[in-house]
């Protein structure tokens, strides 16, 4: 018979046992039951009462893609502050999710070589952020992924993007497919 304390929390682990085996990152899972002290002061318990509850951050994945709050926008190959709500994201991400070992940063745009640049700056600001080097890879795809009609601005503008992908669970490559997604690494952000 399991401890009260560790079968609450089966279910949970058993649907991500479950979702690893097939290589697919399980959605955010709900976070386990905060444990409650045997004994609380009223104190403790009026303060508990007047704090605002903070809403949980929720990660969701498309795939193994991270979905962000917004775009991550450059002025040339400059990250522009507008994407720091994005960036704060897959900062916090990395830092909720340990059991990620490693995330593909994705750069995609009209140049190889741009999109590159772009990978690479993207993933100094994790690093910049406290995200441990080794556990990001900067990948370029140049033109070859576009999810839009090149032939339009409109359509140019949304190819021009960088994605971050799961792309190893506790140092395995998720799925069997290689880190790098097919794409050219953009360098050693280690260094």
């Amino acid at each position: 018979m399991l401890p009260r304390r560790l079968a609450r929390h089966l279910p949970l682990v058993l649907l991500a046992l479950s979702a690893c085996s097939v290589g697919v990152i399980p959605r955010d899972l709900p976070p386990p039951e905060p444990e409650s002290p045997a004994t609380e002061s009223p104190a403790a318990e009026s303060a508990a009462a007047e704090s605002p509850a903070a809403a949980p951050v929720r990660y969701n994945l498309d795939g193994n893609r991270l979905e962000l709050p917004g775009p991550i926008v450059f002025s040339g190959d400059a990250l522009d502050p507008a994407s720091d709500p994005a960036l704060t994201h897959a900062q916090g991400y990395l830092a909720a999710k340990d059991y990620i070992t490693q995330m593909r940063i994705e750069g995609h745009a009209d140049d190889q070589a741009q999109s590159e640049r772009r990978a690479l700056a993207v993933g100094r600001w994790l690093i910049d952020h406290g995200v441990d080097c080794k556990r990001l890879l900067a990948v370029g795809f140049g033109p070859t992924k576009p999810i839009a009609d090149s032939s339009t601005p409109e359509g140019r503008a949304q190819n021009n993007r960088v994605e971050l992908h799961n792309a190893q669970l506790r140092g395995r490559a998720i799925g069997g497919m290689p880190t790098d997604g097919g794409g050219q690494v953009a360098g050693d952000l280690c260094q």
